[in-house]
């Protein structure tokens, strides 16, 4: 019944949203009809408006490529408040249930003219697309920055910005280039750790971090970690035992923390004794990343921006 009577909710504010727009000018309404036809990195084939003021964003490495082009004026909805610090300006905005999942009923309240989902929130795209032209910006490629590079483009051309989409991209690659050039001649092997109150787990190349190997240019220090999206569980002798040259920390705790402070001291990690016995211990080459922008907005251009400058690191 409940079901059922969100629905019904749905339909009334679809109808009454739909009453506004056609007597807000004859302008207006001409500006409306026109569309433009995006693929989505699901494959999604959506018609969804040109130019949008009100486009509901469920995912913060889709409020951060927003923000990047400057349109961060029109995200009028989102699906959870807690985002990075870098994207705080945005933590007001109307919360629509969570990313796994959207409130449609607050969301279409909003009365947005776009929704975008991504990675988490994209279970949701099935029941959002009934109401409203909606697109899925995943990180779906087996490069993370190839990936980031196709979902901003397609998000430029719905508002004409093109240009300013591909100069950012063409900073960032070169970026990423110099990084990858000076860890491929290093020939430093490397492993990609989470760790999370006081577990620890690895990502490898088949990971939501593979950019650290396929991007930045690391050598995995195991070719078989398993592919799981939270990482394969490691102890502590793992670690002596593959012995890595440098060691990537991602803080998980930290990054999901209101605290504002999302640092972490290194004796968060490194109170094991084990961990001394480490290569990269005895060269201060475990490395701490920043925590939300990997965590929490993996797939942005400014969270990856930033990512080149963690890795980039250790080559100071």
């Amino acid at each position: 019944m409940r079901k059922i009577k969100g629905i019904i909710s749905l339909i009334l504010i679809f109808t009454i949203t739909a009453g506004c727009t056609n007597t807000a000018g004859s302008k207006a309404g001409d500006e409306n009809k026109k569309t433009i036809e995006i693929m989505d990195a699901a494959a999604h084939t959506v018609k969804v408006p040109h130019n949008p003021q009100k486009v509901a964003v469920f995912d913060p490495a889709q409020i951060d490529n927003m923000d990047a082009l400057e349109l961060g004026d029109r995200v009028i909805a989102t699906a959870s408040s807690h985002l990075p610090q870098y994207l705080n300006k945005y933590s007001e905005i109307d919360v629509a249930g969570t990313l796994h999942e959207i409130d449609l009923e607050v969301a279409m309240a909003t009365e947005p003219e776009l929704a975008i989902v991504a990675t988490r929130s994209a279970s949701s795209f099935e029941e959002l697309v009934k109401f409203i032209p909606t697109l899925d910006f995943s990180l779906t490629k087996t490069s993370t920055f190839e990936s980031i590079t196709y979902n901003f483009l397609e998000l430029s051309k719905i508002f004409e910005k093109e240009k300013e989409a591909q100069i950012i991209l063409d900073e960032i690659e070169n970026e990423k280039n110099k990084l990858a050039q000076t860890a491929e001649k290093s020939e430093l092997t490397a492993l990609m750790l989470m760790y999370n109150e006081g577990s620890l787990s690895v990502f490898g190349k088949d990971s939501r971090f593979n950019h650290v190997y396929e991007d930045f240019g690391f050598e995995p220090a195991d070719d078989s970690i398993e592919a799981s999206k939270h990482g394969m569980e490691i102890s502590y002798e793992y670690l002596i035992q593959k012995n890595p040259d440098v060691i990537f920390v991602l803080d998980r705790t930290a990054a999901i923390s209101d605290n504002t402070d999302t640092s972490i001291p290194s004796s968060s990690f490194e109170e094991n004794p084990l961990i001394e016995e480490t290569k990269a211990y005895k060269n201060h080459q475990i490395i701490y990343l920043t925590p939300d922008a990997w965590y929490l907005s993996n797939g942005g251009v400014q969270a990856y921006r930033q990512m080149i400058t963690d890795v980039g690191t250790a080559f100071e």
